[in-house]
């Protein structure tokens, strides 16, 4: 062990008369350990509520679908698009559908309630997303229909109900324009988990709601799931290099954008209000290190009379206020992750599934990158902060240290 590293490490081992020195290191440490810890802990909550709210969108959705300059497809064009879509490297399943609005009535509730009605292919809609996922129903009927969990709940209706929906777009008849209503009995209840589709979104099967509707062989758009969320991109550049100009692409991340550009700002400003922590624990290291040069002031000059250089009794000090960061920095990352798996594993904080449609609880999720980031980020500001009285000690004059000792 070199001599520099030897003192270092003995100057913070505080003697009897250097307790208040001592506490202030004990201070220090306590404050690196804090500093990082909560910034781990706030990097892999705002990552974890990121990527969870993404992957939760993606997987309750389609990941892309294309839409007509029209308004509407047939049927038949929408088979091409698919058939064609296939022959892509990315491309999972694809289907299409038809998408309105209506009103729900029904059940124990004497209110109507407006819902999202989706006309689908059953078999198709489960390959495209996940919102379908807990039905166990391997086909739907004519005048079946499947509704959400909180939406059945509400309404008061289960398996075997019979309801109405009225739709918004009229019909004319010979008494005049009257609006479409159609009777439907409950087949499946859905739970995806996103309080927004169950509480508002109903599906039927897409030749009734083609029939309701007046378009027969006609669908509104085309969906496709890709293998992975990180193939989207690759398969959005495929798609437009085989479709027709007259079709266009609507990804769901870029109808969501704001929302996720919104969460990584909060999450720059979350990590720069905790690093305000770090930087008033390196604060402390400083005003510790130099309060231990006043106090070593005889050791000081006695080893420069001995022949030790400057830069020997600036490594020393540095030495010391590295020790006591890199323990801070070490400790905290370590309990940061710690607290980061059990808070994940048991999901401690729970959210209001009526404010935050796509989570039911924040997840945490540490980032190897992130924890090197602080650690990294808290080792340079604790190097920074040695630098002062490092300097300071190795200016004193051997002579005038030791004059009065």
């Amino acid at each position: 062990m070199k001599v520099e590293t030897f003192i270092a490490l003995r100057y913070l081992k505080a003697k009897r008369h250097q307790t208040f020195i001592g506490i202030i290191t004990i201070i220090s440490i306590l404050g690196i350990i804090i500093g990082t810890m909560s910034l781990v802990i706030a990097l892999s909550l705002m990552t974890g509520f990121h990527n969870k709210m993404k992957e939760n969108l993606l997987d309750a959705n389609s990941h892309l679908t294309v839409h007509s300059l029209n308004g509407t497809m047939t049927v038949g064009e929408a088979e091409k698009i698919i058939e064609k879509a296939s022959k892509l490297p990315e491309f999972m399943s694809g289907g299409y559908a038809i998408l309105t609005q209506g009103l729900l009535r029904g059940g124990m509730s004497e209110e109507s309630k407006p819902v999202v009605i989706k006309g689908i292919d059953l078999d198709r809609e489960k390959r495209v997303s996940s919102i379908l996922s807990s039905v166990q129903l391997k086909c739907l009927s004519s005048s079946g229909i499947i509704i959400g969990d909180e939406l059945a709940k509400r309404q008061g209706l289960s398996i075997g109900d019979t309801l109405s929906l009225l739709f918004f777009k009229p019909t004319q008849t010979p008494l005049g324009i009257m609006p479409r209503i159609r009777v439907y009995r409950v087949e499946g209840i859905f739970k995806s988990g996103i309080y927004e589709y169950d509480k508002n979104w109903v599906f039927v099967k897409l030749e009734n709601l083609q029939s309701v509707l007046g378009e027969k062989g006609r669908v509104d758009f085309v969906e496709f799931r890709c293998r992975t969320i990180d193939n989207i991109d690759c398969f959005k550049k495929g798609l437009k290099r085989i479709l027709k100009p007259q079709y266009f692409i609507i990804d769901l991340r870029d109808t969501n954008r704001k929302l996720f550009a919104a969460i990584k700002v909060e999450k720059l400003i979350v990590s720069l209000i905790i690093g305000l922590i770090v930087l008033v624990a390196a604060l402390n290291i400083t005003s510790s290190l130099v309060l231990m040069v006043m106090e070593k002031r005889k050791d000081i000059g006695i080893l420069k009379a001995m022949g030790m250089k400057n830069r020997a009794i600036t490594k020393i000090f540095k030495l010391q206020g590295m020790v006591i960061g890199v323990i801070g920095a070490i400790s905290g990352c370590s309990l940061g992750v710690l607290i980061a798996y059990l808070g994940n594993r048991y999901r401690l904080i729970k959210l209001p599934p009526d404010v935050y449609d796509f989570l039911s609880y924040i997840p945490f999720q540490v980032k190897l990158t992130d924890v090197a980031w602080v650690f990294l980020g808290t080792v340079l500001i604790t190097y920074l902060a040695t630098l002062y009285p490092s300097k300071k000690a190795a200016e004193l004059d051997p002579a005038k240290a030791v004059r009065y000792e």
